[in-house]
């Protein structure tokens, strides 16, 4: 039952946000990089776990409501990764996870903790560990927000510098973690991609391809994707980035969805957890939207934007036409073209 309440809120958050569940939200969190320099990010708050994905985070403090500091005592030291509308924790060998599900003002989120299989197991156990931050039962809540950081020194790099990230809890504790930037990404390659670009238009599946490669990595041979080609349950995808969390809604013609997503710089998109609406869509509807939400969810794939040939030749019409390939990490290669979103 709680899982299903929990569901149920991050359903209220995302599919419904679309029809008003939720209000647009403009705020924006300011980090200061530098005491010397007037530097500040204002990072949308929609945007924040987006934008922190790209750092490499490390538990440095813990501190009570009061301020006092809680002792970290640990072998092995608490990282933290993180994923659409999901947080993983790491520490030698072991592997916890919160779903984030929306939690109540001031909490933005309610969840329970995880065990993961292990991911080694030469490390030895800790004690103080990220179970003991968190009610090992039971539904908490907290809040994920940025903190100022300050350079060292005038001279420091404010982009390479250290973030920091804190997760606030319920009953007042704060976890902060310091983070550096991964490393830099290959520049992306075609015509830029941006969310707001993508979230002007609903874009329909052309093509769905699935490439078998040797041992060696040589290509041989590409076959279609038939369940995504039923003339009946057309797919699309939508974004929807006027509400407080970043959605990203997949359809074949029948029930509507949504997921957290993040676009990232070098034009990775990455997917988290699809909630849908449970309207029955007869035997070859469900088989085609199942194998559709199996193959988007949790996924991760790299997009590149190109235009039509009639729009490379300039016979656009009343808006661009764009061909969006999308390649994912497993080897697929799907196309997509957009038309524009048809307003209510």
């Amino acid at each position: 039952m709680k899982k299903l309440m929990l569901a149920s809120a991050l359903f209220c958050s995302t599919v419904l946000a679309i029809s008003g569940c939720q209000s647009t939200s403009k705020n924006t969190v300011s980090v200061a990089y530098s005491t010397t320099q007037a530097d500040t990010l204002d990072i949308p708050k929609n945007q924040v776990m987006q934008w922190s994905s790209g750092y490499n985070w490390q538990l440095s403090e813990v501190t009570r409501d009061d301020g006092q500091l809680i002792p970290i005592q640990s072998t092995n030291p608490i990282r933290l990764a993180i994923d659409p509308g999901r947080l993983h924790f790491y520490q030698g060998c072991t592997h916890d996870k919160i779903d984030l599900f929306s939690g109540a003002p001031p909490f933005s989120y309610s969840s329970y903790i995880v065990q993961l299989p292990a991911t080694c197991t030469n490390s030895s156990t800790d004690d103080y560990n990220i179970r003991t931050l968190f009610e090992d039962y039971g539904t908490y809540m907290f809040g994920i927000k940025l903190l100022p950081t300050t350079s060292l020194t005038a001279q420091d790099d404010t982009i390479a510098s250290p973030k920091r990230l804190a997760l606030t809890m319920e009953n007042g504790n704060q976890l902060i973690f310091t983070g550096m930037a991964k490393p830099l990404l290959s520049p992306p390659i075609g015509l830029p991609i941006s969310t707001k670009l993508l979230a002007n238009y609903k874009w329909h599946l052309e093509s769905a391809v699935a490439n078998h490669y040797d041992e060696q990595g040589k290509l041989m041979n590409r076959e279609p994707i038939s369940y995504f080609y039923h003339p009946d349950y057309p797919i699309s995808f939508e974004i929807f980035s006027q509400s407080e969390n970043s959605i990203i809604s997949f359809g074949s013609n029948c029930n509507g969805s949504g997921a957290p997503y993040f676009l990232l710089d070098d034009n990775t998109l990455k997917v988290g957890m699809i909630i849908s609406t449970m309207m029955g869509c007869g035997e070859t509807g469900n088989r085609i939207e199942t194998t559709l939400f199996n193959f988007m969810q949790e996924s991760s794939s790299t997009l590149t934007l190109s235009m039509q040939l009639q729009s490379a030749t300039g016979n656009t019409g009343d808006y661009p036409r764009y061909n969006l390939l999308q390649t994912m990490a497993t080897g697929e290669t799907l196309i997509w073209k957009n038309e524009p979103k048809k307003i209510p």
